[in-house]
């Protein structure tokens, strides 16, 4: 049974580890310490960046193993984090900040990608396809749907 092709603007969805800086609160006085840590965060965002300008489905861009996924806008904020480690202090939402806070491209995983079908020679994304978001570890952390097109496979 084959699998859909990925297209632009297909979801990207996952959860990724970023570190972060900001302020926590503990016992006593002060009642206040900086905290410094990571925070686990949903990535909501779809294929968005270098497609494919050769091929398209119904007129639509195919992705490749070279295209790039972009966040949704407001998907993705330090203050919406959970699961921080260390756990304490316990970190005050509000205050926390991304570091380096730079966030938001993801890319294809080493192990994404058609072993059959390419366009110039570079792998066509699939459906189910993992995805490496923004936490930069290449976890694949993330996974692409397709969505933007019903008709055509890969074998």
């Amino acid at each position: 049974m084959g699998k859909l092709i990925v297209v632009q603007n297909d979801a990207v969805q996952g959860t990724d580890k970023h570190p972060v800086a900001g302020t926590g609160t503990i016992p006593g006085p002060p009642g206040t310490a900086p905290y410094s840590g990571t925070g686990d965060y949903q990535y909501s965002g779809k294929m968005t960046m270098l497609l494919s300008t050769f091929v398209t489905i119904g007129g639509v861009p195919v992705a490749l193993v070279t295209s790039k996924s972009t966040l949704d806008p407001g998907s993705h904020l330090a203050p919406s984090g959970s699961n921080f480690t260390p756990p304490t202090p316990v970190p005050i939402p509000a205050t926390l900040n991304f570091v380096p806070p730079v966030v938001g491209i993801g890319v294809p995983n080493a192990g994404a990608g058609s072993a059959l079908l390419t366009v110039g020679g570079v792998k066509v994304l699939l459906d189910g396809d993992k995805i490496d978001t923004c936490d930069g570890t290449g976890s694949a952390n993330s996974t692409v749907t397709a969505s933007g097109q019903t008709f055509v496979k890969s074998a």
